[in-house]
Formats: structure tokens, C-alpha cells, sequence
């Protein structure tokens, strides 16, 4: 099954055993309609029931089956959130899930740069982890400025220009 992380449990929320969530996308409302999710961390998984719901902005407050007090629930603070790709939240026109991109090569014109390592919010933009074949890492800002095209298909990132690199 494809799985995709969607937010992380951040704390407990009063005294029933509720927990606050971060929303990887930043729209929590498809967190809000999960009934079960699998939660991780690090080797760790539980599949776990949602008993209710709500949006409490910027996140979600979850109660879980099985989750009655604080000193349950705290147990799992840093959890993350795996949900099946249909579940997690719809991607806009030039929009990618950052596992997509995770799998992804990056290219200037027919020189390999490197493989993206990982996605970093970077506050106006996302930076993509590039690590190259001497183990150099990039830092490349996914905006069109920098980026002339993604295609999941063949797991490629075109760049504009090579200089974001050397």
C-alpha cells in the first residue's frame, strides 16, 4: 500500500486524552476525516481508530480509540501520521507530495546533478535536498525560477540554470 506521512502529533490537548496535530500540507481537513491512520516513529507502528475530530486552526485535535488521559495520550507525542495516498490531502496543479519528490533525480540539461535527499519548508519556498556524487549537498529553491520541469513519471527535476549547483 502507498503511504503518505500527512501531519505529526505535536502534544495533548486537556485532559481526555486528546492530541494536537501539525498537518504536513498545511489543510488539515482531510486529517479531520480519517477514521483509522497508522502511527510512526522511528520503527514503531500502531494503526489506531479515530473517535472524533475537529479543525482547532493551524491543526486538528484528534481523539483515538484507546486514548483516555493525558498520560496515554502523551505517549504519542512525535508520532507520525500514515495515511493511504487517497487519503491525504488533493494536490493542486503543480503540486507534488514531498515523498514524490524524495524519489527524484535532478538534472541540468543531460548532467546528473545529484538525488533529491529530502524537502525542507523553507518559508516562502521549499528547498530540495540535493545530494551529488562527491556527497556535495545543494539546497535548490522549487520555484520556477529555478526549476523548469518536474516529471514524477520518470522520477526527473529539470533545473533552469546550473549555477544553484556549483
Amino acid at each position: 500500500m502507498d503511504l503518505l506521512a500527512v501531519g505529526v502529533i505535536t502534544a495533548t490537548h486537556g485532559v481526555g486524552g486528546e492530541l494536537k496535530v501539525k498537518s504536513f500540507s498545511g489543510e488539515p481537513q482531510h486529517i479531520a476525516a480519517l477514521q483509522e491512520a497508522i502511527f510512526r516513529k522511528g520503527t514503531t507502528e500502531r494503526r489506531l481508530r479515530i473517535q472524533g475530530a475537529r479543525l482547532q486552526p493551524p491543526g486538528v485535535i484528534l481523539k483515538l480509540e484507546g486514548m483516555n488521559t493525558p498520560e496515554t495520550a502523551r505517549q504519542l507525542i512525535g508520532y507520525e501520521i500514515w495515511v493511504p495516498r487517497r487519503d491525504a490531502a488533493p494536490l493542486a496543479s503543480g503540486e507534488y507530495y514531498a515523498s514524490d519528490l524524495c524519489r527524484c533525480t535532478v538534472w541540468f540539461e543531460e548532467e546528473r546533478i545529484g538525488d533529491v535527499r529530502a524537502v525542507w519548508d523553507g518559508g516562502p519556498a521549499q528547498l530540495l535536498e540535493v545530494i551529488s556524487a562527491d556527497g556535495k549537498t545543494h539546497l535548490v529553491p522549487f520555484l520556477e525560477h529555478f526549476i523548469r520541469e518536474v516529471d514524477l513519471s520518470k522520477g526527473r527535476i529539470a533545473l533552469r540554470e546550473a549555477e544553484i549547483v556549483r
